[in-house]
């Protein structure tokens, strides 16, 4: 049901962010590229149509067959992956990773960190990291927030509320779908403000080399204006 509640981006939002991806990865076709939580797999069969080498990670072995049905369907090769984000399980194998759309932050601050650490242990040597989240300073400012919204054949209310003492949203989801089921769901994620990324980057190994605000102005954030933290930082060698 996930897709259902939250609908994919459309392929022009996808192809604005493989555009980022490449300005800020700078792959070459010989570059071994990860996406950690690859979901359906939009990104990592839009980088493969353009000839790069990738791989599509994620914990849910449901969505790692859609997106390989569907790179099978195109006849594109794409390696993908299942597991643990704390725990990539290769060492020194590719020349970037990116993990876009806000899907870091889910564990406790420790789990979160490990992540970052796998992360930087499954790069090579001067690899670059690219890494999205939303930003706390931007988020609390219209906190609690009740939203209806419609899904793919379901309506959805979300019950939004920050928990100032450990920094995390608290969404409380009630999904009622046109079959007559009804969903509950609780998600709980932890946002981070800037300086709080950075320090977990370089305690992790790796060299802040920009930060952004959105896609549209690489290298420029507007603090409590941004919505969004993009992260670029590179391996230390």
């Amino acid at each position: 049901d996930w897709y259902r509640i939250s609908p994919l981006p459309p392929p022009a939002q996808v192809k604005r962010e493989i555009v980022f991806l490449e300005e800020s990865l700078k792959p070459t076709p010989d570059s071994q590229v990860l996406e950690l939580g690859c979901g359906a797999g939009q990104h990592v069969i839009e980088l493969a149509r353009k000839g790069y080498k990738i791989t599509g990670f994620d914990m849910s072995l449901q969505l790692l067959i859609q997106a390989g049905e569907l790179a099978q369907r195109e006849g594109l090769q794409v390696d993908f992956l299942q597991g643990d984000f704390k725990e990539i399980g290769v060492e020194e194998r590719f020349d970037a990773i990116y993990c876009l759309g806000s899907r870091f932050g889910y564990f406790n601050d420790k789990n979160n960190a490990m992540v970052i650490e796998s992360v930087n242990r499954a790069l090579k040597k001067g690899g670059r990291f690219l890494l999205e989240l939303t930003n706390r300073d931007y988020c609390i400012r219209d906190l609690p927030a009740r939203i209806w919204r419609e899904g793919a054949g379901c309506l959805v209310l979300e019950e939004v509320e920050f928990e100032y003492f450990t920094s995390r949203l608290i969404s409380k989801r009630t999904v009622v779908f046109e079959d007559g089921r009804h969903l509950e769901q609780e998600i709980s994620v932890r946002v981070y403000s800037l300086h709080e990324v950075g320090n977990i980057l370089h305690r992790a190994g790796f060299r802040v080399l920009q930060v952004s605000g959105n896609l549209a102005h690489p290298g420029v954030f507007f603090g409590h204006h941004s919505r969004s933290l993009l992260f670029l930082a590179e391996k230390k060698k």
